[in-house]
């Protein structure tokens, strides 16, 4: 399991903001930290991948998760987005089929 600093700080050094080794200076933090639930609440809206504690990320979906974190903060450091990108980490986290994230059990919603 990651944590969402450890997130914060993946996504950071996908944006080449931070180098291995580095901490992130809290300025830089908080812009990504302030995205964390946003994007996961969204991925788990679009039944893409469930979310349960952003303190508890399961390794499998870590990576993908850092990449669509990066992406959506990247204009803030200057960069560019790519909607390829997205895409593609969106499709490895619907192909890794979790029934549970964080060890919570994925909610239902029921009409």
């Amino acid at each position: 399991m990651k944590s969402r600093q450890e997130l914060v700080v993946r996504a950071l050094q996908k944006l080449k903001v931070l180098a291995a080794g580095q901490a992130p200076s809290a300025e830089d933090a908080k812009v990504v930290d302030d995205e964390v639930v946003p994007v996961l609440s969204d991925l788990s809206k679009r039944q893409i991948y469930p979310f349960g504690d952003p303190d508890n990320i399961e390794d499998d979906a870590f990576v993908h998760l850092a990449d669509i974190l990066a992406n959506s903060v990247a204009a803030d450091f200057g960069r560019d987005q790519s909607e390829e990108l997205r895409l593609m980490a969106e499709a490895r986290l619907r192909e890794l089929g979790a029934q549970t994230l964080s060890g919570q059990p994925q909610q239902t919603e029921y009409f």
